[in-house]
């Protein structure tokens, strides 16, 4: 999985962008079938608010034919918006998936 994260706020030090990966690591490993025969792109936009609460995280993803989005925002650190937009995601990834939507398939 390639992930390309920029911040027009400013730059990101080599451990952010490692967090980045730490964060977005899961869809990785849930998408694993498209790893091998395909490129899995995140696109990743961090804006951070320094002089008011609201952070702006959103996340393109990319991988075989399909292209999913999401934005988070929030008072929380962008790292914690990340993560809430990849648990966002690969809760389309599962709506995606040949099961259907995830709440059809835990027959509730």
């Amino acid at each position: 999985m390639r992930i390309r994260v920029s911040s027009p706020n400013g730059d990101l030090s080599a451990q952010e962008l490692d967090q980045f990966e730490r964060d977005l690591e899961k869809i990785a490993r849930r998408l694993h079938e498209f790893d091998d025969r395909e490129e899995i792109l995140a696109d990743v936009l961090v804006k951070e608010n320094e002089e008011g609460p609201n952070n702006h995280v959103s996340v393109e993803l990319h991988y075989g034919r399909n292209h999913l989005r999401t934005t988070e925002t929030g008072s929380a650190d962008v790292h914690q918006l990340t993560r809430e937009a990849r648990d966002e995601l690969l809760r389309q990834i599962n709506d995606r998936s040949r099961r259907g939507h995830s709440s059809f398939a835990k027959g509730t």
